[in-house]
């Protein structure tokens, strides 16, 4: 029998608090600490259960947390954690065979007396339930909205439950600012959304979160990206992303698989798109009209790698000797531009392949794209999996039979077809990978309101995690509240694993975006001058792997001085350098107090960089410098106020208008590398006109 089921026999449905003395036989002392009550859980197999622990001690004493219960393993699987502001953060991510309710008591205690709270947590799985709702529109897992042909975007929501009238369905965080959702029936809505200026210059993808609540079975998920094209600039840094693929004809009862080869001289920011439909296209399609589904990387890299996408096989319930068409665009964009929109869109050829039904049965593999029972082998079902009720193959069983990460489930499970068998499913809840990730003790902050909640993050360096998002389409953001009580310049820097790419921003408290850096690598930096007030320092990544990080940030006090700079920012940093065309020339570019123009070169070991800076000088509050950074950042040729004994005119570090500087790469570089060339004020000095050359020799 397990706990829970006894528990239930004492008639302790309800939350029940205990209060201990740990005292000796003498009377105890002081005062026992409060837990707040904490409500029963429903968790999905797969999903992070993240619970609270709140307790005060009027006598002051430290409070500390820990927890008991008859899970298995369970304390290898779950973490208890103190967040800065004091309180426990328990997260546990159950697997399919902790499905079943359980009884958790949590205990605060001030090292002398203790108080638990018992609460029930009911394990519950997201696979092949007959009752789950489930949405149908809209469908794939993204659109586009062209901006220059429409300013806003409609979608129509509908779910479909087979025992239920009405669901809830509701926009989960991180919400979209400014999209709303209103109710139409009991299983619609309508969502709508204008992005505003601000948004579509931020970022280039949302995703939407929907979910559908019948309050009967685990939320139902529906993560969709919808991406925002603009106007495309002209003459933009770097060249434009490649897409070889050749479209050709199948014979096959499983669902297809399209992969392309996509290359890019930098490499791409984001996975490329491919845009899918049953009919006919337009020789310029519309996109937003057809199915858009995110690529994945298979193999290669983000400049060079094999992209692919699994789509529904459109003749799959037609019959032996069916045939169907498939019409489809692939899609791909780089982030050359780091710190503006002239970024480049390549989109393919129009393909079409004709896919013919051979009848018989498939055979898809355990976790393999299906949408019909008739693509897995004998036996096997296509089951929805997760909270996102996806459907892929599983593998009929008996206990103990499936193969290692799966679980024999305890009873039947319902298929697409609504046949009903035993199946292998993921222990992880989902088959979309990923693992199961601890997320840092600074949670919940996956979006600015939680973030709000939290302390705010006091000058230092801390360890924190980048975690996947659930549902896996991208990953679980962290936001940080910062306070500035002065003016001041801010400095914040992370310095993350190679596993993942990890960007940087800072926001300011209505969400629009005071400065972000995007280099490829997950390391970035910003510096920036701003009034006293609430900001906002935001980690995230496109990729759905866990990374962690460090995140350093400082504050200094300076006024901030009413400086327009020029149109190239941001570029005070290593990570978010321009991206330079060997030779460049750039004229009229503006320095402002202590904001650096930074200038990314692509050499080799031996290569000399000659730079020639042009600007007049009536006083040294208009006196530039430049500066050598080496690829790490580091600054190899260091001059300041401060220090003016390193200082060398050799390194264009003159008192006088105009510069001239040479520097000699090493061979630690080897055969390719980039190196920094930046433009520095004098002591904050400021220069409204300069024009600079770059070559390499």
């Amino acid at each position: 029998m397990r706990f829970g089921q006894d528990r239930r026999a004492l008639g302790l449905a309800r939350t029940m608090i205990v209060v201990t003395c740990l005292a000796t036989a003498l009377a105890c002392g002081g005062s026992a600490p409060e837990l707040a009550a904490i409500d029963d859980q429903v968790v999905a197999v797969g999903d992070q259960l993240v619970i609270e622990l709140r307790a005060t001690d009027q006598d002051g004493d430290d409070i500390d947390y820990s927890y008991t219960a008859e899970v298995a393993d369970i304390d290898a699987r779950a973490t208890l954690t103190k967040s800065p502001a004091g309180y426990g953060v328990f997260q546990w991510t159950p697997q399919a065979a902790d499905v079943g309710e359980w009884f958790f008591d949590f205990t605060a205690s001030d090292g002398g007396d203790e108080v638990t709270v018992t609460v029930r947590i009911d394990v519950r799985s997201a696979t092949g339930s007959d009752s789950a709702p489930l949405f149908r529109s809209p469908l794939g897992t993204g659109t586009t909205l062209d901006l220059t042909r429409d300013e806003c975007l409609d979608l129509d929501i509908i779910v479909e439950d087979q025992d239920s009238a009405s669901v809830v369905i509701a926009q989960e965080e991180p919400i979209i600012e400014g999209a709303t959702l209103e109710e139409t029936s009991g299983l619609t809505s309508a969502w709508r959304w204008c992005p505003t200026r601000a948004q579509a210059e931020a970022e280039d993808r949302y995703t939407l979160s929907l979910s559908a609540d019948d309050q009967s079975n685990p939320k139902t998920i529906k993560n969709y990206l919808v991406v925002l094209r603009g106007d495309i600039g002209t003459n933009c840094p770097g060249a434009a992303p490649v897409i070889l693929h050749s479209a050709s004809d199948a014979t096959t009862l499983v669902d297809l698989t399209l992969d392309a080869r996509v290359t890019d001289d930098k490499g791409l920011k984001q996975p490329p798109l491919l845009y899918y439909s049953t009919s006919p296209i337009a020789a310029d399609p519309d996109l937003g009209a057809m199915t858009q589904v995110s690529m994945l990387l298979i193999d290669g890299s983000m400049q060079d790698g094999t992209w692919a996408a699994d789509v529904p096989n459109p003749a799959v319930g037609g019959g032996a000797g069916s045939m169907a068409e498939l019409y489809y665009v692939i899609v791909a964009d780089d982030d050359d531009d780091e710190v503006g929109n002239c970024d480049h869109v390549t989109q393919s050829s129009n393909f079409q392949m004709t896919v013919t039904n051979p009848g018989g049965t498939g055979n898809a593999g355990l976790c393999e794209s299906c949408s019909a029972d008739i693509q897995c082998g004998s036996g096997d079902l296509c089951v929805r999996v997760g909270a996102a009720q996806i459907p892929y193959c599983l593998e009929a069983c008996t206990t103990g039979s499936c193969p290692a990460g799966y679980t024999c489930s305890s009873s039947p499970v319902t298929s697409v077809g609504g046949a009903s068998a035993r199946q292998c499913v993921p222990n992880a809840g989902s088959c979309t990978g990923g693992g199961v990730c601890v997320d840092d003790s600074y949670e919940q902050n996956d979006t600015r309101a939680q973030a709000q909640a939290q302390p705010a993050l006091a000058p230092g360096s801390y360890d924190f995690t980048s975690c996947p998002a659930s549902g896996g389409t991208d990953d679980d953001e962290d936001w940080f509240r910062i306070d500035l009580a002065a003016s001041a310049r801010i400095n914040v820097a992370i310095d993350g694993g190679a596993a993942s790419d990890l960007d940087l921003g800072v926001y300011k408290p209505d969400g629009s975006r005071v400065s972000t850096s995007t280099s490829l690598q997950p390391d970035e930096m910003i510096t920036t001058c701003q009034p006293a007030g609430t900001y906002y320092f935001r980690v995230y990544s496109w990729d759905f792997i866990e990374n962690d990080y460090n995140l350093t940030w400082s504050r200094t006090a300076e006024t901030c001085a009413a400086c327009v700079d020029d149109g190239q920012e941001d570029d005070d940093t290593s990570s978010q350098a321009r991206t330079t065309a060997l030779p460049i020339t750039s004229t009229m570019n503006k320095i402002c107090p202590n904001d650096a123009d930074t200038y990314r070169v692509p050499v080799s070991a031996g290569d000399r960089i000659i730079v020639d800076l042009d600007f007049a000088q009536a006083s040294a509050a208009q006196d530039l410098d430049l500066h050598l950074l080496d690829p790490a950042g580091v600054d190899t040729t260091p001059c300041s106020f401060d220090d003016p004994f390193l200082c060398d005119t050799a390194n264009g570090q003159g008192v006088d208008a105009d510069e001239h500087a040479e520097y000699v790469i090493p061979a630690s570089c080897g055969g390719s590398c980039n190196y920094y060339v930046q433009v520095v004020g004098w002591n904050g000095a400021r220069n409204d006109d300069y024009d600079i050359t770059i070559t390499v020799q």
